[in-house]
């Protein structure tokens, strides 16, 4: 029980991943508040962890005054946060010669704003408690720019990256650790509609041969949200095969 009793906010939770996320945390004990736009999925999770430590509702992650009164509801329901996890994110490619603005501002309200949105919501509980555990989620396409076309999206998740890092040195002293992981190719929906040809390249890119699954970056949060990484902060988790070899 490595969260037990841990009040946890968690964003995106109706995807593959984030559910993985919600159902690995769960199991070790945490009380959760989970969001997440969809709101059939949503239902889905809840009904899924089916648990009287499990609270949510949908939210939008990008509208900082909506994402206050859930965290604000959500410490009526599971007390203030300890843990933030930021699933939230969406994918699309294309090529970015053929973009326009709106899909720009798509991908930075969904990959970026979510973060500082939740984690601005957060911090006052966590600066007062004096303790906190927050976990951004970046991409290998964020550390080294994406493979597929895809340049707006890592633009996004380079941007999680550096706000991951900043954060940390602003709040860190206040006893506030802020990390991010960064999944390599995970076998989602992005990956699943992907062409045969593009789902071998990105097995092959992987020193394990094999596409991630969604446990195994759960397992890469839990860690994070844990006291077993008490003197980790600032720092970008890489759970991706060793495909950045």
């Amino acid at each position: 029980m490595r969260v037990k009793d841990r009040a946890v906010v968690v964003t995106g939770a109706a995807g593959l991943i984030g559910r993985e996320v919600c159902r690995v945390l769960a199991a070790q004990g945490a009380r959760l508040a989970v969001t997440d736009l969809n709101g059939d999925g949503l239902s889905a999770v809840l009904e899924d962890l089916h648990a009287e430590a499990v609270w949510g509702r949908p939210v939008d992650a990008t509208a900082f005054a909506d994402f206050t009164g859930f965290v604000a509801d959500a410490g009526q329901q599971i007390g203030a946060p300890d843990v933030l996890v930021n699933v939230a994110g969406s994918f699309r490619m294309g090529s970015f010669a053929d973009s326009d603005q709106a899909s720009w501002e798509d991908m930075i309200s969904a990959n970026l704003l979510t973060a500082l949105v939740a984690c601005r919501a957060v911090l006052p509980a966590m600066l007062g408690a004096g303790s906190g555990s927050i976990i951004n989620f970046a991409s290998t396409a964020g550390e080294y720019g994406s493979i597929r076309p895809a340049a707006a999206y890592a633009a996004a998740k380079a941007g999680v990256i550096g706000f991951t890092k900043s954060l940390a040195r602003e709040v860190s002293p206040a006893g506030i650790r802020v990390n991010a992981i960064s999944p390599g190719p995970i076998d989602t929906p992005a990956f699943q509609l992907a062409s045969p040809e593009d789902r071998a390249a990105a097995e092959a890119r992987t020193l394990l041969g094999r596409m991630g699954q969604p446990r195994d970056i759960a397992q890469g949060v839990l860690y994070l949200a844990s006291e077993e990484s008490a003197f980790v902060t600032g720092t970008v988790l890489q759970v991706n095969g060793g495909s950045l070899l």
